[in-house]
């Protein structure tokens, strides 16, 4: 079961998604580049949202090798046109996925939207083969790196109101049973669950508002409507940082954690 907080009907959420990975996406590929993904794997993507790094992947692995993407709404990501990549409509927590069958299984901003987030990643290292890798990513929205985006946030009002918008996002997550703040617990729980050369990184890249990385602001668009019944932001200080964003601020994004490690070889 998913407690996504984002409804994928909302008219600006392929946006959104595609901002997402637009922000990220030259981290992740090169997360995943240095596992050796080359021509020929096959590789599973959990949660392919708007299919950026499913796509990367087709191409990565080429005619010889296959990408499955998956999805509980795979409505972004049907009409991809390649011959190696199969789309499911599927939940990691219990629909069926063969055994010790992919060379990489990926995941970015999945488990922090899934109660049961242990399990979900259990059965990700057991569709992993011996020897393939399993790499999880996830936004970390609270703790010391709120500080870290204040000081890097311009002009000053900014730096100000940028760290309580990003609390309050992570409430509405916690509200529904999800949890924004779960990623700084990756790598252990990688070692914890039996993967070796266990590694991890964060990453956030200074952005500009206004730009077709404004992930941010339009997490805070889609998110309004609890963030303001649920008094955490009022309608002005949404109105008031959507003002900053578009006047070309720069700013840091929630980090992206990222962690990786491979499947012991029998």
């Amino acid at each position: 079961m998913s407690t996504y907080v984002f409804e994928q009907k909302w008219h600006r959420e392929r946006d959104r998604l595609r901002s997402l990975e637009l922000t990220f996406h030259d981290n992740t590929t090169r997360v995943l580049s240095d596992r050796g993904i080359g021509a020929g794997a096959r590789c599973l993507e959990v949660g392919g949202g708007a299919g950026a790094i499913a796509w990367w992947l087709a191409d990565r692995v080429g005619s010889t090798g296959r990408v499955v993407v998956t999805d509980l709404d795979p409505r972004f990501l049907a009409e991809h046109g390649r011959d190696n990549v199969d789309a499911w409509q599927h939940d990691i927590t219990i629909d069926p996925l063969d055994a010790a069958s992919f060379d990489l299984v990926h995941a970015r901003a999945v488990l922090e939207h899934i109660p049961a987030r242990r399990k979900a990643l259990v059965r990700m290292i057991e569709a992993t083969r011996p020897g393939g890798w399993v790499v999880v990513e996830d936004v970390f929205f609270g703790g010391p790196c709120n500080g870290v985006s204040a000081a890097l946030a311009a002009p000053a009002e900014l730096a100000e109101a940028y760290p309580g918008m990003c609390d309050a996002i992570a409430k509405v997550f916690a509200a529904i049973g999800a949890d924004a703040n779960f990623a700084p617990q990756l790598p252990a729980l990688l070692v914890e669950l039996g993967l070796d050369e266990v590694g991890g990184q964060i990453f956030a890249p200074v952005l500009r508002g206004g730009g077709a990385t404004d992930w941010v602001r339009l997490t805070l668009e889609h998110l309004r409507g609890p963030l303001v019944a649920n008094g955490l932001v009022s309608e002005a200080e949404i109105e008031h940082a959507f003002s900053l964003f578009e006047t070309g601020v720069c700013y840091l994004p929630p980090v992206m954690v990222s962690a990786w490690g491979r499947r012991t070889a029998e």
